[in-house]
């Protein structure tokens, strides 16, 4: 996030509820700030994580996309076997063992995209998977990268810094920092310690105040007429870790001009 016209005083907030002593002028603040996030991912701006006993609500047109919402612990003891995130839409499509799939979407929020806590990313790409249009082969030999048993899964609400506009009114009015509750998925899966979270945000929040920097994650879809994806590479010669682009985003439309150059 950019913190750069948040004012000085909540800067120096934020840096000491991360743990840090606040040092340097409000451009040096501001840079830690953004590096932390970048460094430590949704940790840096967690305030506080707890416990969501009941889901929101679907609306006609989220049933019609993704199913009904299910309760979070009728996935666990599923095996994983696959997953895809953020190809087409902001969803993370676990795939299991049992046929079944399920699907976790953030689509309330603009412009979103579904992220991973660190530890969960950490112990989900043991698995072949698809990020962003992209196959990523598992790191592990083939004998090891087996299914992936959940051993709980959670609704939570979790309160996130968010960086918000406000009319300008001296040097570092710009904008200002606040606390966001939105509701994330907690994962605990087989080699995990404690739960990690699924969330959803958007990177460019300020020409839509009202929606706000986070968003809203549900989960559904449970279901058994959706197959996992190819799991075989077709090029040969491919090593551990290796990246292929199935879904080319963006244009497709070259200019003449550059073919030349």
């Amino acid at each position: 996030m950019d913190y750069y016209h948040c004012p000085p005083e909540q800067l120096w907030q934020e840096i000491f509820r991360r743990g840090e002593i606040p040092c340097g002028g409000h451009d040096e603040l501001s840079e830690r700030l953004a590096k932390d996030d970048i460094a430590r991912g949704s940790e840096a701006t967690t305030v506080a994580t707890g416990v969501k006993r009941h889901p929101a609500s679907r609306s006609r047109n989220q049933i019609a996309e993704y199913g009904e919402a299910i309760d979070p612990r009728s996935i666990v003891n599923e095996r994983i076997v696959h997953w895809k995130m953020n190809t087409f839409f902001p969803t993370l499509q676990l795939f299991f063992e049992s046929g079944r799939s399920c699907t976790i979407e953030g689509g309330r929020l603009r412009g979103a995209s579904v992220g991973i806590d660190s530890d969960l990313r950490f112990r989900l790409t043991d698995l072949m998977h698809e990020e962003d249009g992209e196959m990523i082969k598992s790191p592990l030999p083939e004998k090891f990268a087996g299914p992936i048993r959940i051993l709980d899964c959670v609704l939570a609400e979790r309160i996130s810094i968010s960086v918000k506009p406000v009319a300008n009114i001296g040097m570092y009015r710009g904008a200002r920092m606040e606390h966001e509750a939105h509701t994330v998925i907690g994962l605990k899966l087989e080699g995990m310690t404690d739960v990690g979270y699924v969330w959803a945000r958007t990177d460019a929040p300020f020409g839509n105040d009202r929606d706000g920097t986070w968003g809203d994650l549900t989960i559904g879809g449970l279901r058994d007429d959706i197959p996992a994806p190819f799991f075989f590479f077709p090029q040969k010669g491919n090593t551990r870790g290796s990246v292929i682009s199935v879904v080319k985003k963006g244009s497709m439309i070259s200019n003449p001009k550059e073919k030349g150059t």
